[in-house]
């Protein structure tokens, strides 16, 4: 009689497929409906006071297309005491970056302000004071439009003359925004990414990223939105900045980034440089910045 128990190498491989299918099942959940990009945000909800702030910070209190009530700090330039003073200086729009607050994130521009610049951070959705939860970059880019819209409607700011800054996710909001919206004049983006699909591949997989790493991030993680798309479509003065020992964003998607310009963005990779600490590890960073802003911010004859 022949033997029809499996062989060893038979429940293997039917072990195998079933994984592959469960894991095809799973990855189709989670792309249909968007779970696995929550794991994208890590917010800090919680109060951000003003006794924490910046000397003469304002608290603004405003909403995003949907209703979502939104918070942040318009911090003035040194030395602007009024709304006429204050007018009299650009401003920089802060989209900052994952995890924390405006608590954590203003550290990142806190130069700028003495340097003679207005500047206007606020809190995602979920983040800090701002209701709401994080789940979708559509709702973040929203609420960047939204801080913008702000911006423009205050009469102590000069709507000729507003900038942006975005650090890491920051960035990568951020790009979005700046491909339709004119009244940005010109940006500094610090270790942004390509596409959400790529930087989760880089975590999972390394940089280039290992088949793993991508074959997850393709199944699991939508790539609508990607910043790189973005930055192709963009003609107005933009800084890279990126550390090339980053270990959360790689230097390899500055680089594409500024490939994507087509000449249009400076890219400047920082020689060992991390992710959250360039300004530390690099006080030039401050200079570059300084000096960027001033020269594609100046006043509009």
């Amino acid at each position: 009689m022949t033997d029809r128990r499996p062989t060893r190498k038979r429940r293997l491989r039917n072990l195998v497929l079933r994984w592959t299918v469960l894991l095809i099942i799973l990855g189709f959940f989670f792309w249909s409906t968007g779970c696995m990009e929550r794991l994208f945000y890590y917010p800090q909800r919680g109060p951000t006071p003003l006794s924490q702030a910046p000397p003469r910070t304002e608290a603004v209190d405003f909403s995003s297309a949907d209703g979502t009530k939104l918070h942040g700090w318009f911090i003035p330039a040194h030395g602007a005491e009024n709304e006429g003073q204050r007018r009299g200086h650009a401003t920089i729009l802060h989209v900052h970056g994952n995890a924390g607050n405006i608590l954590s994130h203003v550290w990142f521009t806190e130069h700028l302000p003495r340097a003679g610049f207005n500047i206007f951070i606020f809190d995602f959705r979920g983040y800090g004071q701002s209701e709401g939860s994080a789940t979708k970059r559509e709702a973040l880019i929203a609420d960047t439009d939204a801080a913008l819209d702000h911006l423009l409607t205050r009469s102590d700011v000069d709507a000729q003359r507003v900038g942006l800054y975005g650090q890491s996710l920051g960035g990568a909001i951020a790009l979005n925004v700046m491909a339709r919206r004119p009244e940005i004049r010109a940006a500094v983006l610090e270790s942004a990414f390509t596409s959400w699909r790529e930087v989760a591949a880089s975590a999972m997989g390394g940089d280039p990223p290992f088949f793993l790493g991508s074959w997850v991030a393709a199944v699991c993680i939508p790539d609508g939105q990607r910043p790189i798309d973005a930055m192709a479509t963009i003609d107005r003065p933009t800084l890279l900045l990126h550390g090339d020992a980053d270990s959360i964003v790689p230097v390899s998607h500055a680089r594409r980034l500024a490939e994507a310009s087509a000449g249009r963005a400076r890219l400047v990779v920082l020689p060992g440089g991390a992710h959250n600490s360039l300004r530390d590890s690099h006080p030039e960073v401050d200079r570059l910045m300084i000096d960027f802003f001033r020269t594609h911010l100046r006043s509009v004859e």
